[in-house]
């Protein structure tokens, strides 16, 4: 029968997937490469199975004796395996506009680029750590993680507001304006995840 140990071997899995999904997502961006993003939602693919695994075992331990503490805790790292799937499903967001991108030989300028290169790197800085925590298996750490965690929401707001004065000086495309505009918003819903992760990992006893 699955036990907790099975199930933090998988959350600890999908860390993993998430963390290439999020290298192979903007690996597509910047390179213009399809099978790079064919390669992003085969790590997608593995956070689904591995959350839906990870929820057929937790209704196999509904019969278990468990003490409260361990309840908790197999809680926690379902909440934990919900946020990684909902990365993956951004992440598949941020693939879909990189493919129209593709396809239609859209462009960036420069500093759109730069400026998702700096959202791209803020977010997998704190999902590293995550990772990082998740396999050593002490939450303890993740207190560093949350001491160090950026405003994104305020650096989204400022980039928006940077690409929207481009496209009023014709520097873009609406379309692509559009485009990029999405992709900082999933980027920021990618970070809000890792932060409820980070959040959901101090509640580990």
């Amino acid at each position: 029968m699955a036990d907790l140990s099975s199930i933090k071997e998988k959350v600890n899995r999908m860390s993993r997937s998430a963390s290439a999904m999020w290298q192979l997502t903007y690996d597509a961006f910047i390179e213009h490469d399809v099978e790079l993003i064919s390669k992003a939602l085969e790590e997608e693919n593995k956070l689904n199975t591995l959350e839906d695994e990870i929820n057929k075992e937790i209704i196999g331990l509904g019969g278990a004796s468990f003490s409260p503490n361990e309840k908790s805790k197999v809680i926690v790292y379902a909440n934990i395996a919900g946020d990684f799937e909902l990365i993956g499903d951004y992440c598949k967001d941020i693939l879909e506009r990189i493919q129209i991108k593709i396809d239609e030989r859209l462009l960036f300028s420069e500093e759109a680029v730069e400026e998702f290169k700096e959202l791209y790197n803020k977010t997998k800085a704190a999902l590293e750590e995550v990772v990082f925590v998740l396999e050593k298996d002490n939450p303890a750490l993740i207190k560093e993680v949350l001491r160090n965690e950026e405003h994104i929401d305020s650096l989204v707001d400022k980039y928006r507001h940077n690409h929207n004065q481009r496209m009023l000086a014709g520097s873009c495309t609406p379309m692509s304006c559009n485009m990029f505009l999405n992709m900082l918003d999933f980027t920021a819903a990618v970070y809000y995840h890792i932060k409820k992760i980070s959040k959901n990992i101090l509640k580990i006893t």
